[in-house]
Order: structure tokens, then C-alpha cells, then sequence
């Protein structure tokens, strides 16, 4: 009774154990590939070219609050407390638009990356996919996430993406 019980457990993990040989896992280094690939230039100097008139503009408005500061500490002993009272509510003003224009910097830089960036990343996966639908591999992981990579069974498919892609 226990041969057959343990012929049937064999011969039921027999095709378990076949599909689990069949299975062809690759590693792909995405961060590597991303970084050389020409539409991640090109965005960068994208956003570089924005976050730089950001920080014109950012250094326009300093010098201008600057200069009505300055101003401002030369008359204020002879200023009337009404038009003192305004002026310095229209440095209070100024100052705030500054933080405003940093937030608004910050978020825009973020929005203007997430907006060139996705097609990138859809350009790469697509790639993967396609690697991996014409090399038949079970799965494809990012090498910088693989906690443990036996380097005897995993296939490094980074060059065969990077072919995809015309690199």
C-alpha cells in the first residue's frame, strides 16, 4: 500500500517538477537601462532647463524684495505709520509670492518629470515584454530588486532589452 502511495505522490509531482525545470527566469537592470537611453537625456535637460528659469525667476524676485527691503530701512523712521503700515505689508506680500513661486517650482518640476518619464518606463516595459515573449521566459525581474540570483539558472536578458530598445 505505501509503494503505491508513493508512486501515485511521484508520479502526480512528476509534471510539477517538469514545469517547474521549464520555467526560464531572466534579470533585467532597469535602472542601468533607463539611464542610457536617449529619451532620459533629453528629458533631463528638459526639466534642467525648467528648474533654470525657475531659479531666474527665483533670483529676479530676492533681488527685488531686496531692494524694496533696503528702501524701505532708509525711510521708514520718516514714513507716515500709515504708508509705513502698507509698505510693510506689501514686503509681507512680496516675501510670500517667493515661497509660492518655490512650491509652485517643486510641484510643476514633479508633474513635468512624472509627464516624460511614462512614456519611457512604457517604452522599456514594452520591450521587456516583448524580449520576453520571444524568449519564452516565465518571468522577468528588475536585478535591483532580486534578494537572491543563482547565477547558474537566471539568464542576465539586459543586453537582449537594450538590443529591443536599438542601444
Amino acid at each position: 500500500m505505501k509503494k503505491i502511495l508513493l508512486s501515485l505522490v511521484a508520479f502526480m509531482a512528476m509534471p510539477l517538477m517538469m514545469f517547474a525545470q521549464e520555467q526560464k527566469i531572466a534579470v533585467v537592470d532597469v535602472n542601468s537601462i533607463i539611464m542610457q537611453m536617449p529619451e532620459t537625456k533629453a528629458m533631463q535637460t528638459t526639466l534642467d532647463n525648467l528648474l533654470k528659469q525657475y531659479e531666474d525667476t527665483h533670483v529676479a524676485m530676492q533681488e527685488e524684495f531686496q531692494k524694496k527691503y533696503e528702501a524701505y530701512e532708509a525711510e521708514r523712521e520718516s514714513l507716515l505709520e500709515t504708508i509705513r503700515t502698507r509698505r510693510e505689508q506689501e514686503l509681507q506680500d512680496h516675501a510670500k509670492r517667493i515661497q509660492d513661486l518655490q512650491q509652485v517650482a517643486q510641484q510643476d518640476y514633479q508633474k513635468k518629470q512624472v509627464e516624460l518619464l511614462t512614456p519611457i518606463q512604457k517604452k522599456l516595459q514594452d520591450a521587456i515584454t516583448a524580449v520576453g515573449n520571444e524568449n519564452g521566459y516565465t518571468y522577468i525581474v528588475d536585478a535591483t530588486t532580486v534578494l537572491f540570483l543563482n547565477n547558474s539558472t537566471a539568464i542576465d536578458a539586459t543586453s537582449k532589452v537594450k538590443a529591443k530598445l536599438g542601444m
